[in-house]
């Protein structure tokens, strides 16, 4: 046996439980870019199946964590998926457009929560009931006006 070596792993485990206070622990927790939901959950949560998901990030629209090659998604990527199904199924957007809005984001030129209400997000998103896009896009579905 190595001399301290043991001590040190418990003193090592026995500070990492307590490291920080319980505010600090607390933040973490709650932090939205925290990776800690399996592709599985995160499909369950954003109400779309995981091949959706997969689509999503091959299209470059959302780029889960990699930990021993499996996707982790944060509560972050879970609120862009709503985002994006908001904008693909009640807005009209495909899902180049929803890069471009994206890319736009990003350069700062536009913020997406001004393009809606975040109510109107979250409300749409979690109704069952579809609803017509005619009011959202001002056309017909089907039509290429």
């Amino acid at each position: 046996m190595v001399p301290g070596r043991g001590t040190t792993a418990i003193s090592f485990t026995h500070g990492d439980r307590s490291g920080g206070s319980a505010e600090e622990r607390m933040s973490s927790l709650r932090d939205p870019l925290r990776p800690r939901y399996f592709i599985s959950i995160a499909a369950e949560l954003a109400e779309v199946h995981p091949r959706t998901l997969r689509i999503y990030e091959e299209e470059g629209l959302l780029c889960p964590h990699r930990r021993n090659n499996l996707r982790l998604y944060s509560e972050a990527d879970i609120q862009r998926v709503r985002i994006i199904r908001f904008l693909t199924r009640r807005q009209g957007v495909n899902l180049a457009g929803v890069k471009v809005i994206f890319q736009l984001e990003a350069l700062g030129k536009i913020r997406v929560y001004d393009l809606f209400d975040e109510a109107d997000v979250d409300d749409n998103v979690e109704e069952d009931t579809p609803q017509p896009a005619v009011a959202a896009i001002g056309r017909e579905p089907g039509t290429n006006q």
